[in-house]
């Protein structure tokens, strides 16, 4: 009998890793692509689905479009570093609300919204995944160096949105593993201005960092739901 293709949903499809993600699962698996802009891909095993905006009643809208019980992962590739606006803060005097509020706005809020309208969507009766990109400076415990006080401030949130989602998720569905994920620094224009000063070792592909992540994802049991792991499996301390 033929092994039914999985369905997997990418938020933020069209960015560095998104783009990634879309092409690693659609060799074998349905994939959904919700983005706000559209992008160049291979489309076959591909659905784009483009969003005027990632804001509350357009992620409603999106999701009433498909059936409880539909997805086997749902995977948010949503983040913001930097902008033409502004860079990450090296010194409190360069904290402002503008910044402060935006990165947190598509760091935790977007992703918890998407959270929110399509839990329901993951299938119940076998294992899913909802997996969010998150990032090691998010950790409290592993900060060693200060600053990025907005990027820090939101991927820590996102990690608390994550431990939240995987005790009250569990009640709602004891197979689902809800997991934040970091992964690596990837040469995109996110990471480009802060290249300069690492080994070219420590810079990834995107390609290589999907190749390690999904790796992590198909090893993920009930017991790490509410973790946040590394590109190579190893768990970062909250």
């Amino acid at each position: 009998m033929k092994k039914q293709k999985q369905k997997i949903a990418i938020f933020g499809a069209n960015g560095s890793i998104g783009q990634a993600l879309c092409a690693h699962y659609q060799k074998q698996s349905d994939v959904y692509a919700f983005t706000r802009n559209d992008f160049d891909i291979d489309e076959s095993g591909l659905v784009k689905i483009l969003l005027d905006d990632f804001n509350e009643d357009s992620v409603f809208q999106a999701a009433n479009k498909f059936d409880n019980d539909f997805f086997d992962k749902i995977i948010v590739s949503i983040g913001i570093l930097h902008n033409e606006s502004f860079m990450p803060e090296k010194r409190i005097e360069e904290v402002s609300s503008d910044q402060f509020l935006e990165t947190i706005r598509i760091n935790t809020l977007i992703p918890t919204l998407i959270a929110r309208s399509f839990y329901k969507k993951l299938k119940k009766n076998d294992k899913s995944t909802l997996a969010f990109l998150s990032a090691r400076v998010g950790s409290i415990t592993d900060n060693r160096s200060g600053g990025w006080y907005s990027y820090r401030a939101s991927k820590a949130a996102l990690n608390m949105v994550i431990k939240n989602l995987s005790i009250e998720l569990r009640r709602y569905n004891k197979e689902l593993v809800v997991i934040g994920l970091h992964p690596g620094t990837v040469d995109s224009l996110l990471s480009q201005p802060f290249q300069k000063n690492l080994e070219d070792s420590k810079i990834f592909s995107a390609d290589f960092s999907v190749l390690k992540l999904s790796s992590v994802i198909d090893s993920l049991d009930i017991d790490d739901s509410g973790k946040c792991i590394a590109w190579d499996g190893e768990d970062i301390l909250p």
